[in-house]
C-alpha cells in the first residue's frame, strides 16, 4: 500500500513540476494520507497483537473456561433439581391420591360388613330378646348398666377367677382319661 502511494507521490510529483505550484499540496496529502496509513495499520497491528496475547495467556483461558464449564453446570443442575422435585411431588401426590382411595375403600367395607354383622345380630337376637321373659330382661339391663358403671373392678374379677381356674388346673394337673375299652 504504501509502495502504490510513492509511486503515486512520485508520479504525481513529476507531472507537478510541469505544471507548477500543485506539487506540493499533492505531496502533503499524500504524505498525511500515508500517514493515516501508517495509524491504521498500528492501530490493526495492536488490535491483532492483543488478541493473540489473548490467545497466548492459557491461563486466563483456562479459567473463563472453567467459570463457562460451572456456569453451565450450576444452571443444568438448578434444572435437574427442579426436574427432580417436580417429580417427586407428582409421586406424593398419586401416592396420596392412592391412599386416600384405598382408606376410603376399606370403610366402605368394613362399614359394610358391620352393617351385615349388626343385622344378623338383629336378626338372630330380636326374636330372642322378645321370646325372654320381662323379668329377665330387666335383670340383664341392669347388669349391663351395673357392668358399664363398674368396668374396671368388673374386669378385675373376671381376670381373678380365670387366673384362678388356671391355677386349679395346673394343681390338679392335666385332666388324661385313661379306660380300658
Amino acid at each position: 500500500m504504501a509502495v502504490s502511494s510513492g509511486k503515486k507521490a512520485g508520479n504525481d510529483a513529476t507531472s507537478g513540476s510541469h505544471a507548477g505550484a500543485e506539487p506540493t499540496a499533492t505531496a502533503t496529502d499524500d504524505v498525511e494520507e500515508l500517514q493515516h496509513d501508517i495509524e491504521r495499520t498500528r492501530e490493526h497491528l495492536g488490535q491483532t497483537v492483543g488478541q493473540l496475547a489473548a490467545k497466548a495467556d492459557v491461563k486466563a483461558v483456562a479459567r473463563g473456561k472453567a467459570t463457562e464449564l460451572s456456569e453451565r453446570v450450576k444452571g443444568k443442575t438448578g434444572q435437574l433439581r427442579g426436574q427432580a422435585a417436580a417429580r417427586a411431588e407428582g409421586a406424593r401426590s398419586q401416592l396420596a391420591g392412592k391412599t386416600a382411595v384405598a382408606r376410603h375403600r376399606a370403610q366402605s367395607a368394613s362399614e359394610g360388613r358391620m352393617t351385615q354383622v349388626r343385622d344378623q345380630v338383629a336378626a338372630i337376637g330380636t326374636p330372642v330378646w322378645e321370646a325372654t321373659p320381662e323379668q329377665v330382661r330387666n335383670v340383664v339391663a341392669k347388669g349391663a348398666a351395673g357392668a358399664r358403671r363398674r368396668r374396671a373392678p368388673l374386669a378385675i374379677g373376671v381376670g381373678v377367677l380365670v387366673l384362678g381356674l388356671l391355677i386349679i388346673r395346673r394343681w390338679r394337673g392335666p385332666m388324661i382319661n385313661y379306660r380300658d375299652d
